[in-house]
């Protein structure tokens, strides 16, 4: 018996599995590529892919995307803070997915879709932000050093939300967690495909 990649049946494990190694590649070139330094800030796109992913595949995605994702670029362009940059960023996809996720329990989820897409941003984005902080603090020696950073990262979380804004709800990049049935949330949900025996009738379900 064969079974449709809906969340039904083994493929949507391997589709989603596809889909989130492709999102932590997305990451570390959008962190590495599109990446530039300002003094001791290096500002990068990653956590825009990190806030695509939780969006389009959910919080556990959206976790492995952030964390590897941000080890391997910092590895690349920052080893100093690439243990940091594994649970920091990894807690910012897990946390933002997962107010993605209860918002679409919602009807306003979908209604309000922007609004709490961005609200769920907004809360990942400030987790980073202290969790950076906290990791300045040890790396510069005293909190007091460590503020200096952080309206670099207040930028870098603002942009990040309004550019993921963008993609998701004005190009309508969206439209691909149910055109390719990446979340098994509940909703817009499609019937298994069974493969029909020779002599078997299709029941009317």
């Amino acid at each position: 018996m064969a079974k449709n990649v809906d969340g039904h049946g083994k493929g949507f494990p391997t589709r989603k599995l596809v889909f989130t190694a492709l999102t932590t590649a997305l990451t570390v070139a959008a962190t590495v590529v599109l990446g530039f330094r300002t003094g001791d800030f290096f500002f990068n796109c990653g956590d825009t892919v990190i806030f695509v992913t939780a969006a389009l595949l959910g919080p556990v995605p959206a976790m492995i995307t952030g964390g590897l994702g941000s080890f391997f670029a910092d590895l690349a362009v920052y080893p100093a803070t690439m243990f940091f940059s594994l649970f920091i960023k990894g807690a910012e996809g897990l946390v933002c997915g997962l107010l993605m996720k209860l918002f679409r329990t919602h009807d306003r989820g979908i209604v309000l879709a922007p609004v709490t897409g961005g609200v769920s941003m907004a809360v990942g984005g400030a987790l980073m932000m202290s969790g950076y902080f906290i990791c300045n603090s040890f790396i510069y020696g005293t909190p007091a050093s460590a503020l200096v950073a952080l309206p670099a990262d207040a930028v870098q979380a603002s942009v990040s939300v309004a550019l993921a804004c963008v993609l998701l709800y004005v190009f309508r990049l969206d439209a691909l967690r149910t055109k390719f049935s990446l979340l098994d949330d509940g909703k817009f949900r499609t019937l298994p495909y069974r493969r029909i025996r020779r002599g078997e009738e299709v029941s009317g379900e």
